[in-house]
């Protein structure tokens, strides 16, 4: 009588297929991910609460007169006195640079997939790009006063021209950096040129391009005020201005320190979308 191998009994065949991993198996990557996003950001908060702690101290060793330097509690005490108006002015410029931030995204996803798919486009577009990024974008900001006024649109606009370079690049750098291997196996399965844009390069492209986003993020907020000293009636670069004409430091502080947290909590929106939406960047870290 022959002898049952015990082996055949961890052989499964395809209507077998493995159980599924238990919980603890499942949630542990996505655990280990929350762990170091929490701690990253209790790093975060950890540092800038000591940039504020030791300007404070500095102010109070050299004690400089207040139409010169004052310290954090100063700039604070100024935002809890004026809550509503400053308040109001941060809403503005938060519409302008997302405004210009959106805009710049889709003209510079759009130009740079433009860039990597016609070489005619490349070749005519690429150096002209370049040249026009080494204008400074102070100096277009008056063209956009005079071609749309000194309403929202100029500094939407102008938040828009900064915001849309680093995209450009991002996203050429991105959809070349697509390994040789993957091309070669959408052609061998007969892809079609509209799957492998959206199902390969894109796809692959995405990190590169949240890379740009997050740096342009940053940059459009700046191009609001930027636009707002030129031309502004209201929004944080006009208080800006005004605190500066009224020698009014403590507002001027206070509107550096919501510019600044608006700058990083948008980054930290763009980097978390990213992350979601590149889960597999993350893993491989």
């Amino acid at each position: 009588m022959a002898t049952p191998d015990l082996r055949d009994a961890d052989r499964r065949t395809p209507e077998q297929p493995l159980p599924p991993a238990g919980p603890t198996e499942a949630k542990a990557p996505s655990a280990g991910l929350h762990r170091e996003s929490w701690v990253a950001a209790a790093k975060a908060v950890a540092g800038i609460v000591g940039l504020f702690v030791l300007w404070e101290l500095l102010v109070r060793i050299i004690d400089p007169p207040d139409y010169l330097f004052v310290g954090p509690l100063s700039a604070f005490a100024e935002l809890t006195e004026r809550p509503g108006y400053f308040a109001e002015n941060t809403f503005v410029t938060l519409q302008e640079a997302l405004a210009g931030f959106a805009l710049g995204t889709a003209l510079g996803v759009l130009c740079g997939a433009t860039l990597h798919y016609s070489s005619t486009a490349r070749s005519f577009l690429y150096p002209a790009l370049i040249a026009i990024d080494t204008i400074p974008k102070v100096a277009l900001a008056p063209l956009f006063i005079v071609w749309f006024g000194f309403g929202f649109e100029s500094k939407a606009f102008v938040a828009m021209a900064i915001a849309f370079f680093p995209l450009v690049i991002n996203t050429f750098d991105g959809l070349s950096s697509v390994p040789h291997e993957l091309q070669e196996l959408a052609r061998i399965n007969r892809a079609s040129a509209w799957k492998r844009m959206v199902k390969i390069d894109f796809v692959y492209a995405i990190p590169s391009i949240f890379s740009g986003a997050k740096i342009s993020i940053s940059l459009a907020v700046g191009g609001a005020v930027v636009g707002e000293f030129i031309a502004g009636s209201k929004g944080l670069g006009y208080v800006i201005l005004l605190a500066n004409s009224q020698v009014d430091l403590p507002s001027m502080f206070a509107a550096f320190i919501v510019l600044a947290a608006i700058a990083l909590a948008l980054f930290f929106v763009v980097d978390y979308a990213g992350r979601k939406l590149a889960p597999w960047k993350n893993h491989a870290k």
